[in-house]
C-alpha cells in the first residue's frame, strides 16, 4: 500500500471506513442535523491545525457557534470532520503504534484524557514484547487483529489508537478506536 502523505489523503481513507473501528463521525454540519444526534462531538481538521484548536466535548446545539468561531480564525468549514465524543473516563491505553528496525514500538499513556494531552503529560515507551504484552493486555482479540491488519498494510505508517474497558465504535465487538495512520 502506499503510505498516506497528507491529512487530507488520511480523512478520504478514514470516513469511508477503510481504516476499521472509529466513533461515529460527520462531514458536517448538515449530517449532523440530518442525524438526530444529541450527545456531545469533537470538531477536528482534516487538513491539520493546532491541537489545541480541536474542539471537543462539544454539546450539539452549540456545533454552529463552534465552527463560526473557527471559520472567523480564517478555516474554512470544508476542513472539519466531526466524532462523537467518546468515554475518556474508561480509557486503558492509548498512543501511537510503529514498526521500527527492533519491531513494535509503542509512544503511549494512560491518563484518561485526550491522547495529545494524554501523551504530553505522561507518556511511555515501550519497544518490542513489551509493547505487544501491553497491547495483548488491553486490546480484545479482535482490536489486536485489526491493528496488526493495519501494520501489515502500513509497515512504514504510524498508528494512532484508544483502548477502552467496554467495546464501542462502528464495528461491533472491538474496544479500540483508530484515530490515525499516518506517514506525514
Amino acid at each position: 500500500m502506499p503510505s498516506i502523505k497528507t491529512k487530507k489523503q488520511f480523512y478520504e481513507l478514514y470516513e469511508s471506513g477503510f481504516f476499521g473501528n472509529k466513533p461515529k463521525t460527520w462531514r458536517n454540519l448538515e449530517e449532523i442535523e440530518k442525524s438526530g444526534y444529541k450527545g456531545t462531538l469533537t470538531i477536528r481538521s482534516k487538513v491539520g491545525m493546532a491541537r489545541k484548536k480541536v474542539k471537543y466535548l462539544v454539546p450539539v446545539e452549540n456545533v454552529k457557534k463552534e465552527l463560526e468561531e473557527l471559520k472567523s480564525l480564517g478555516f474554512p468549514e470544508s476542513d472539519f470532520s466531526f466524532n462523537q465524543s467518546v468515554p475518556d473516563d474508561k480509557l486503558t491505553i492509548q498512543g501511537e503504534l510503529m514498526l521500527s528496525d527492533k519491531g513494535l514500538y509503542l509512544l503511549y499513556s494512560q491518563l484518561k484524557t485526550q491522547m495529545n494531552t494524554a501523551l504530553k503529560e505522561e507518556s511511555k515507551q515501550a519497544e518490542g514484547l513489551q509493547a505487544l504484552f501491553l497491547l495483548k493486555k488491553y486490546l480484545n482479540p479482535q482490536s489486536l487483529e485489526d491493528l496488526n491488519a493495519l501494520l501489515e498494510l502500513y509497515p512504514d505508517s504510524i498508528i494512532e489508537f484508544s483502548a477502552y474497558e467496554c467495546n464501542l465504535g462502528n464495528l461491533k465487538g472491538r474496544n479500540t478506536l483508530i484515530w490515525e495512520v499516518r506517514n506525514y
